[in-house]
C-alpha cells in the first residue's frame, strides 16, 4: 500500500510538472524606429498556436492602426475576434505612443519625446482573452524590444538577455506583458533592498535624485514588508518630465511619478511611498473601498518615514494637521471621488482609527494589525471588510466610529501634541 501511495504521489507530482510546462510559445516584439519614435510597431509571433481556437482582443482607443495577421480577423467596433487558423501565426499592428490624460488635457500617461518614451503595457497591448481547445495549455512568452542605436530599456520584468524579457503572469495560461516601460537615452539605477530588486529609471529632463530615493527605500521597504507581507518580485520606478502626467500612476510591479515631484511633498507625505504601497498591496478595492486604499497609502507614506527616523516628530504632527486642514468633510467617504476627501480626509480617518485601536487595547494592537488581517484574507477590499478588520483589531465594534467619520464625514479631532507623541 505504501508503495502504491508513493507511486500515486509521484505520478501526481509529475502530472503537475507536466501541466506547468509550456506547450506553445509567443514572442511579443516591440519595434521603435529612429526616424519615427512616436509610434511602436508591435508583432506577435506564435508557435504551437493550434491549442488556441480564438482570441478576443479589445482595443481601448483609436491609437492602434494597420492591424494585420494570419487566419481570420473580424471587427466589432474596437473588439477584434482573431482565429489564427494554424500552428504558426502572427499579428501585427502600429500604436501611436502619445496618449492624453485626461483625453482633452495637455498631459500624457504615455508619451514619446525625441530621445525617450514612457509608456506601459496596457498602452501597447489590447485586453487579451483566449479560448483554448484543451486544458493544460501554457505559454512560454518573451517580450523583445528593437530600439534605435544608443537607446536602452527599463521594464518591470525579468531580463533574459539584452533587450529581451521573460513574460511571466502567475496563474495565466497565456502570459501577457505588464507594467511600465521607460525607453531611450535613460539612466538606470539598481539596488537590491531587503531582498527586493529595485530599479529607478530616469528620463532626460527629470529632476529626480535616484540615489536619494534608493536611500529612502532602504529605510522603509523593510517596514513595508512587515506590514504588507512578501514583496513583488521586483520593483521599477519610472521618472520622466513634463509633459507627462503631474502625479503618480501605479502598474504591475512598477509605477510612474513625474520628475518634478519631490521625494517629500510640502505636506510631508511621499508620492513615491504612496505609489509603492499600491504596487505592493495584495488586496484590490471595490468601488466603496477606494477611500480605504487611498487613505492607507497616503497615511503610511507619512507614517513610515516617521517610524524609521527619516521624519521628525514636528513634521509628522504637521502632516497630520494638514490632512485635517485640507480635507473635504461632511461627505460619505465610501461614495465620494473628490480628491480632497480621498487624499486628506481618508488618511486623517486612518490616523484616528489607529489612535482608537491603540486606546481600546492599551497599546497591544494598532491599525497595522487590521492591515495585516486584510493582507491575510486577500479578498476584495470594501468598507465592510475594513470595518470588520479594524473592529477585530480594536476588540470591539467600531460601527459607531464609521458611522460618524466615514459615512457622515465628520472630521476627527486632532491633537498635534498627541500626534507627535508617537505612532
Amino acid at each position: 500500500m505504501r508503495a502504491l501511495a508513493a507511486a500515486v504521489g509521484a505520478l501526481a507530482i509529475a502530472s503537475r510538472a507536466h501541466a506547468a510546462r509550456p506547450t506553445f510559445s509567443v514572442d511579443y516584439v516591440v519595434t521603435i524606429r529612429a526616424r519615427d519614435p512616436t509610434h511602436a510597431h508591435v508583432r506577435w509571433l506564435f508557435a504551437g498556436i493550434d491549442e488556441i481556437d480564438v482570441f478576443r482582443l479589445v482595443f481601448r482607443d483609436d491609437r492602434t492602426t494597420r492591424v494585420t495577421g494570419t487566419g481570420d480577423l473580424r471587427w466589432n467596433g474596437r473588439t477584434l475576434l482573431w482565429r489564427p487558423g494554424g500552428p504558426y501565426a502572427h499579428l501585427t499592428y502600429t500604436v501611436a505612443l502619445d496618449r492624453h490624460r485626461p483625453p482633452d488635457g495637455p498631459r500624457y500617461d504615455s508619451h514619446a519625446a525625441g530621445d525617450w518614451v514612457a509608456t506601459r503595457a496596457l498602452h501597447l497591448f489590447p485586453e487579451i482573452n483566449a479560448t483554448f481547445r484543451r486544458s493544460g495549455a501554457k505559454s512560454r512568452a518573451r517580450l523583445l524590444f528593437r530600439l534605435p542605436r544608443g537607446w536602452h530599456i527599463a521594464a518591470a520584468a525579468r531580463r533574459i538577455e539584452g533587450d529581451t524579457f521573460a513574460v511571466e503572469e502567475p496563474g495565466k495560461r497565456l502570459d501577457r506583458p505588464r507594467g511600465w516601460f521607460l525607453l531611450g537615452r535613460i539612466a538606470r539605477h539598481a539596488r537590491v533592498i531587503d531582498g527586493v530588486p529595485v530599479t529607478v529609471a530616469v528620463a532626460p529632463g527629470s529632476a529626480l535624485d535616484a540615489r536619494r530615493l534608493l536611500r529612502l527605500y532602504a529605510a522603509t521597504i523593510p517596514a513595508l514588508r512587515a506590514l504588507l507581507g512578501p514583496p513583488p518580485p521586483r520593483l521599477l520606478v519610472v521618472s520622466a518630465p513634463d509633459p507627462m502626467w503631474r502625479g503618480g500612476l501605479s502598474g504591475e510591479d512598477s509605477f510612474f511619478v513625474n520628475g518634478r515631484i519631490p521625494l517629500r511633498s510640502p505636506d510631508k507625505t511621499s508620492t513615491y511611498l504612496h505609489e509603492l504601497f499600491h504596487v505592493w498591496q495584495p488586496f484590490r478595492p471595490k468601488a466603496d473601498g477606494r477611500w480605504v486604499s487611498e487613505g492607507l497609502a497616503e497615511y503610511y507614506s507619512l507614517a513610515l518615514p516617521y517610524r524609521t527616523g527619516r521624519l521628525s516628530a514636528r513634521s509628522w504632527a504637521r502632516g497630520i494637521a494638514l490632512f485635517g486642514r485640507y480635507g473635504r468633510w461632511d461627505v460619505d467617504l465610501s461614495r465620494t471621488r473628490q480628491p480632497a476627501a480621498l487624499n486628506n480626509s481618508a488618511p486623517l480617518v486612518m490616523y484616528a482609527l489607529d489612535r482608537e485601536i491603540r486606546s481600546a487595547t492599551d497599546g497591544r494592537h494598532s491599525l497595522d494589525d487590521a492591515v495585516r488581517m486584510l493582507v491575510a484574507e486577500r479578498s476584495r477590499l470594501t468598507t465592510a471588510t475594513f470595518l470588520r478588520a479594524t473592529s477585530r483589531a480594536a476588540e470591539h465594534d467600531l460601527t459607531p466610529f464609521f458611522r460618524r467619520h466615514v459615512f457622515r464625514g465628520e472630521q476627527p479631532s486632532v491633537d498635534a501634541s498627541e500626534a507627535a507623541a508617537g505612532n
